[in-house]
């Protein structure tokens, strides 16, 4: 703890430092302007649409004193300026305008409303090599705007993603959930590293496990959006975009001031708090950051028949400090630079005392010009992890945790460039890219009385994909790609004296060349309604622990295996629909069918088969191998229909179905359900949210029972689960009080389940409450 408070101090400057760097700027650079209408308190207003066509029934919103003015049937109105900042002009049929009053420059003024964009018209920077509106993405995507009801007081941004179709989530233990234990599962594949998650288009993916080790590395107020895309992106992204892909895209400095705070207590003991700060200036210049700390005391977690009296609850401490800075050159493109820190300690265990201590660093470059003729988007980026862990064993003797078991250390090193160029051709956008990553991994474990456990391997990606956005007819679009991917394991090493011998093993490297292609098409059938069909393929090269590591984990020892193939996704097809009726209904729908080989799976294998040199505790030994043939298929539904524009509701349903088709090792598993997979995942919303008022939502979900393992055994299936959720916020003035309650029935259950004797309960009621400040 001492070693993480010390930690803590040192990297309180930054966060300060950029904090008092970017108010400085607001107080010298966002100096009011509005001097024309100092000596003038009325306005008169007209209100227009692009064709200057009048329109009636705008209603001008003040915050704390709600609807101040509508306009006439001539599209005009009249109000005092008089001690008022800033107000809102809403319509139900166009998007709402926050007008500032400084920015007035005269008593008679007239404003532009533009329409309420379509669903298909909203731009995706995910699904395509190139951002292109929704109607021209033959994918299912989603994607969550920075206001919607689904990140309003989350604690993580996985916590976000539970209610879209197609999407698993499990942290098990709560916020005090860490590492690659945080599971964020697409399409039912089983496994979170077959998703790929990326960060402002940065795969953060670690080289270790291929997971997302650190879910809490970024600030949840610093998200402008969430983009997901379901089904695989290899044609674009490469290794891991199996069952879809993930993109957290950050915020961007604005011309209007962004000046936030953030505070919530709850449960566990558990508070958060968050800042932001931000501007444009100079034209050119712009300048953002992000903070957040969070802190929870944990809960007992295990049955109370298991849980011991000495046993210690988790705990976790993190930072985190995001900033971006940017500078657009004249009429030559934008050059944005990004840093993200975090730094956390997690503490865990039972009979053993984890005492973990992780930093990571997300650092990024990126020039882009859309207006060139040949417009390049060059990105680089620097990913750095280091973990450490000290485990403490119980010492009945002594009543205390003071058995040293071991120490560990696993730095990772990840550093890429991402290199594309855009060029239109009539109908067609064109791009052209080159994708490098270069990653190594070191393992360092020291186990006290008995010796040294050391792995160390490298893992390199040379790609080149080309990708053409075209427009068959007006109705008609097409998504083709291709991509070539050369992956390498290099340098694998292993180490072990714990038998009193020094047993040193350099394994060969091994590499493979593999090609995914994409084809969808999407048929605009109305303004409003899409028809859309893909087929693509995928593939996740394996990581260094699965080939290298050999080490308890959980409720058995695991055998890497040196000799593992990427698993492929052999062919995907989707075929799918989106509908929206005015801004009341939306709907969309797709079925889906996969199918994948040489999946990664630990599998149990006998005693004889392990290295005499490997000491396996007495536990049963589980190697990773590549199993023959997988099937999935299933449906994907989303609904959400506003009765008002501030009285809405919501609805997902997901099915999947996975069977192992050929399994060359064990046979008898041939016919089961994959592990993990539930069948049957439903939720839905009932949502109130008027600004002048208050928000107030009620949430559900429901996750069907499940295996946790490939034998599908009895005692380690997953029952069936529904837990609800609520929001309340009320806004006075810039501040908002906000209340959240989490599983309201306290319902019990499982949130992991390795085996009868070590089986986690997942977090009881919760009750958050806290305010938060908004310029």
């Amino acid at each position: 703890m001492k070693r993480f408070d010390r930690a803590m101090n040192s990297a309180m400057w930054l966060p300060l430092v950029l904090s008092v760097f970017v108010f400085s700027l607001l107080i010298v650079l966002y100096i009011p302007t509005y001097a024309q209408t100092a000596g003038s308190v009325k306005l008169q207003g007209l209100v227009t649409d692009s064709a200057k066509r009048p329109i009636a029934g705008v209603t001008i919103e003040v915050r704390g004193k709600g609807t101040v003015a509508s306009s006439d049937s001539k599209g005009t109105f009249s109000i005092s300026l008089l001690q008022m900042k800033s107000f809102t002009l809403r319509h139900i049929n166009y998007q709402s305008l926050e007008v500032d009053v400084d920015s007035i420059s005269s008593p008679s003024f007239h404003w532009i409303l533009q329409p309420k964009v379509n669903m298909l018209d909203v731009i995706s920077v995910t699904a395509s090599a190139k951002p292109l509106e929704l109607r021209k993405i033959a994918s299912s995507v989603s994607i969550i705007q920075k206001d919607a009801p689904e990140l309003r007081q989350i604690q993580t941004l996985d916590e976000a993603l539970a209610y879209l179709p197609g999407v698993s989530v499990d942290r098990s233990r709560g916020l005090t959930t860490t590492g690659t234990h945080t599971s964020v599962i697409m399409r039912g594949t089983g496994s979170a590293n077959r998703t790929l998650i990326l960060k402002d288009g940065v795969p953060i993916n670690d080289s270790y496990t291929g997971g997302v080790s650190e879910w809490n590395s970024l600030a949840g107020n610093s998200i402008e959006r969430i983009e997901v895309v379901r089904g695989p992106g290899s044609s674009i992204y490469g290794s891991n975009s199996m069952g879809g892909t993930i993109n957290l895209v950050t915020q961007n400095p604005s011309d209007k001031p962004t000046l936030g705070a953030d505070f919530r207590y709850g449960s566990m003991n558990t508070y958060q708090a968050s800042i932001k700060a931000g501007k444009r200036f100079a034209d050119r210049w712009g300048a953002i950051v992000f903070a957040e700390y969070k802190q929870t005391d944990g809960y007992a977690y295990m049955a109370d028949s298991l849980w011991k009296s000495y046993y210690l609850k988790p705990s976790m401490k993190l930072l985190n400090v995001n900033a971006k800075v940017s500078y657009d050159f004249p009429s030559a493109g934008t050059l944005t630079a990004i840093a993200d820190y975090n730094l956390q300690q997690p503490r865990s265990g039972t009979a053993t005392i984890y005492d973990d201590r992780s930093m990571a660093g997300n650092y990024q470059l990126r020039y882009t010009n859309p207006t060139a003729l040949y417009a390049p988007d060059v990105l680089v980026y620097y990913n750095v992890q280091d973990r450490e862990s000290n485990a403490i064993s119980w010492n009945q003797e002594h009543n205390a945790f003071d058995n040293r078991y071991y120490d560990s250390r696993v730095p990772l090193d990840t550093y890429g460039l991402i290199a594309k160029v855009h060029r239109t051709w009539g109908a067609h956008i064109v791009t052209v890219g080159a994708d490098a990553r270069f990653t190594e991994v070191v393992s360092r474990k020291y186990y006290y009385g008995q010796g040294i456990q050391d792995f160390t391997g490298r893992q390199d990606f040379v790609s080149f994909f080309i990708n053409d956005d075209l427009d068959i007819t007006d109705r008609l679009h097409a998504n083709v790609g291709l991509r070539y991917d050369h992956w390498a394991n290099r340098n694998g090493k292993f180490f072990d004296n714990m038998s009193g011998n020094d047993i040193s093993i350099a394994y060969d490297n091994a590499s493979s060349n593999i090609v995914n292609p994409k084809v969808g098409l999407s048929y605009d059938l109305l303004s409003n309604l899409r028809l859309r069909a893909v087929y693509a393929t995928g593939f996740r090269a394996p990581s260094s622990f699965y080939m290298y590591n050999a080490a308890p984990l959980g409720s058995s020892f695991r055998l890497g295996n040196p000799g593992l193939k990427p698993e492929r996704m052999r062919y995907s097809y989707d075929i799918g629909a989106d509908f929206q009726l005015s801004d009341k209904l939306e709907l969309s729908g797709t079925l889906y069918t996969s199918q994948y080989s040489d999946f990664l799976a630990a599998v149990l294998i006998n005693e004889g088969e392990v290295p005499d040199y490997l000491d396996v505790q007495g536990l049963p030994v589980r190697q990773y191998i590549n199993i023959g043939k997988v099937n999935l298929w299933g449906a994907e539904t989303f609904a959400r229909y506003r009765l008002r524009p501030d009285f809405s509701l919501q609805a997902s349903y997901f099915y999947n179905s996975s069977e192992i088709k050929r399994y060359e090792t064990n046979p008898e598993y041939e016919g089961n359900d994959m592990s993990d997979n539930p069948a049957h995942n439903v939720s839905g919303a009932l949502i109130f949210d008027r600004q002048r008022l208050f928000h107030l939502s009620f949430w559900a979900r429901h996750t069907g029972s499940y295996y946790g393992d490939l034998e599908n055994t009895s005692e380690k299936r997953m029952p069936a689960i529904t837990v609800f959720d609520i929001k309340f916020g009320k806004a006075i003035g810039p501040l908002t009080l906000n209340v959240n309650v989490t599983n309201l029935f306290d319902k019990r259950y499982y949130g992991s389940y390795t085996s009868p004797t070590s089986y986690y309960y997942a977090p009881g009621r919760s009750v958050f409450a806290g305010v938060s400040y908004q310029l």
